[in-house]
C-alpha cells in the first residue's frame, strides 16, 4: 500500500509518515520546506514538494498512491492575516479532495481536531455531541468548515472519513501546533510554571504514538462518512503539571493565580498583534479556554477501531525522557 501525506514535514505528519515507512510501506511524503526532507530521511520515503493550495503540485505527489492523509492545516492560535486559516484549512482540503477523486483515491482520512466539537459541560463529549458554544478562533471554525466540506463530497460518493485529535503531545520535532510540549519543555527549563488557581476544568490530553496508531486504524478498519476522536486521558491543568513535576523528578514550583491577570496579558498580546505585528503569546481566547471543561470520549475509537490509550504518566515520563536525551 502507498500514501500520501500532506503536512509530512509537521509534528504529527512526520511521526505518521516513519511509522508507515518503518512497517514496510511506501510513502510519498508532500512538503513545502527543503530544510524539513532531514527529518524524512528513509529509503520507503519519496518526497514531493508542493503545496495544498497548488493542485498541479498535490496531482503530482498523489499519482500512484492508493490512501491519502491530509494531515496539514494552518494550526496556531493566531496569523497576520486570518484568510490565511480559510485558504489552507478550507481551500487546501477542496484541493485534495477533487485530487483525489480524479486519482481515484480508496481512502482519504482528514485529520480534524476536537475544538470543532467545542467545550464540554458535564459529561465529556462524543462524536454526536451537538456544538452550544460559538467558535472563537480561525483555526476551529475553518476546520469545521473543511469537515463539513468532506462530508458533502462523502454523500456523493467520495471515500472519506475524520479522526479528531485532542490536545497532543509527546516526542517528535518541535512543532508551535502541541502546546502541552512546550509547557513540559517549560517547566524542565525554568522549574516553575503558572497556571490558574481554579484549575480544575478538563482538557483531554493524546499521546503522539496513539494519535499516529489511530490513523492507520481509520485507514485499516473505519468507515466511509464517520469520524473518530482519537484522545487520551481527561485531565485538569493542575493534574497535567503534577505529572510533568512529578515525570521530571526534580524540585520545580507550581504557582496558582487569579485568572484576571493572565486575561489582561492576553489583551495587550493581541492588541500589539493587531498594532505591529508581533505574535501573541497568549490570546484571549486561549484564556477563555483554561475556564472551560474540555473533556472527549474515545469509546467509538476504542470499540469500532480498536484504539488504545497510553497511559496519562508512563506517556508524560516518556516525553520527558525524549527531551532529557
Amino acid at each position: 500500500m502507498k500514501s500520501f501525506i500532506t503536512g509530512a514535514s509537521g509534528y504529527l505528519g512526520q511521526r505518521l509518515a516513519m511509522r508507515l515507512a518503518e512497517n514496510g510501506e511506501k510513502v510519498h511524503a508532500f512538503i513545502r520546506n527543503p530544510n524539513a526532507a532531514k527529518f524524512l530521511d528513509h529509503p520507503n520515503i519519496k518526497i514531493f514538494y508542493g503545496d495544498i493550495l497548488d493542485l498541479d503540485s498535490i496531482q503530482k505527489g498523489m499519482s500512484g498512491c492508493d490512501v491519502v492523509f491530509h494531515v496539514a492545516a494552518l494550526a496556531r492560535i493566531w496569523t497576520k492575516d486570518p484568510d490565511d486559516f480559510y485558504k489552507t484549512n478550507v481551500e487546501g482540503t477542496s484541493n485534495m479532495v477533487r485530487a483525489s477523486r480524479e486519482l481515484d483515491i480508496s481512502k482519504f482520512i482528514l485529520t480534524s481536531t476536537t475544538g470543532t466539537i467545542g467545550p464540554s459541560l458535564n459529561l465529556p463529549n462524543n462524536e454526536e455531541t451537538p456544538r452550544w458554544s460559538s467558535f472563537n478562533n480561525d483555526y476551529e471554525i475553518t476546520k469545521f468548515l473543511a469537515e463539513q466540506e468532506l462530508l458533502k463530497q462523502v454523500e456523493m460518493g467520495f471515500p472519506g472519513l475524520i479522526v479528531l485529535p485532542s490536545r497532543i503531545f509527546g516526542p517528535g520535532i518541535d512543532s508551535p501546533s502541541s502546546g502541552v510540549n512546550r509547557a513540559i519543555k517549560g517547566f524542565m527549563e525554568k522549574k516553575f510554571a503558572i497556571i490558574p488557581k481554579q484549575s480544575h476544568p478538563l482538557g483531554n490530553y493524546a499521546y503522539i504514538d496513539d494519535i499516529v496508531n489511530g490513523h492507520i486504524l481509520a485507514r485499516d478498519m473505519g468507515t466511509i462518512g464517520e469520524r473518530y476522536i482519537l484522545g487520551g486521558e481527561n485531565k485538569s491543568i493542575g493534574q497535567l503539571f503534577q505529572a510533568i513535576k512529578k515525570g521530571f523528578n526534580k524540585k520545580g514550583m507550581i504557582i496558582g493565580i487569579p485568572i484576571w491577570p493572565m486575561e489582561y496579558f492576553s489583551w495587550m498580546s493581541q492588541f500589539l498583534a493587531e498594532r505591529i505585528g508581533l505574535e501573541p503569546k497568549i490570546t484571549p481566547d486561549f484564556v477563555k479556554r483554561l475556564t472551560q471543561n474540555s473533556s472527549f470520549d474515545c469509546s467509538k475509537a476504542i470499540s469500532n477501531l480498536g484504539y488504545t490509550i497510553t497511559p496519562f504518566e508512563k506517556a508524560i515520563e516518556s516525553t520527558i525522557q525524549f527531551y532529557i536525551k
